[in-house]
Order: structure tokens, then C-alpha cells, then sequence
């Protein structure tokens, strides 16, 4: 089934992270596929600049706007 995985191996898994720019409301969509260390949010302190959700996979993602102004995501 596209875009669901049960396992813990990340290695060969595709990063996608969500960061929120609080000053301008700008989303930007980070990609990491290329063995770079991914830095997530810590519980215990928080920064803005953290990922606000992310997600691994092995589908390539498309991110669209929808009719109705929404982000939609697509695995291609």
C-alpha cells in the first residue's frame, strides 16, 4: 500500500518536514534524501524554527493546492 510503512528502518526512507516561518506565514517543505542527519523537535525545549509535523517515506510526494485553497498531497 503506497505511502503506509510498518517498519523501523528509516535509511533508505525519504524525509519530508513541515516548518512554519511564524514571522511570515510562509510553509516550507524540507526533502532529505541524501543520508543528511534530520534534527527533530525535542519535548522539552521548544524554537520556532522546529519541524511542526514530518513524515518518512518511500513514495515520492507531490504537494498541490486544491480547488478550495488546501494543500494537498499526492503520491506519485
Amino acid at each position: 500500500m503506497a505511502g503506509f510503512y510498518t517498519g523501523s528502518d528509516l535509511g533508505d526512507k525519504t524525509f519530508y518536514g513541515f516548518r512554519l516561518d511564524a514571522d511570515n506565514g510562509n510553509l516550507d517543505i524540507e526533502i532529505i534524501n541524501d543520508g543528511t542527519p534530520v534534527a527533530l523537535p525535542q519535548e522539552s525545549a521548544v524554537d520556532k524554527n522546529d519541524y511542526k509535523q514530518w513524515v518518512w517515506t518511500r513514495d515520492t510526494l507531490r504537494f498541490q493546492w486544491g480547488p478550495n485553497g488546501h494543500l494537498q498531497v499526492v503520491f506519485l
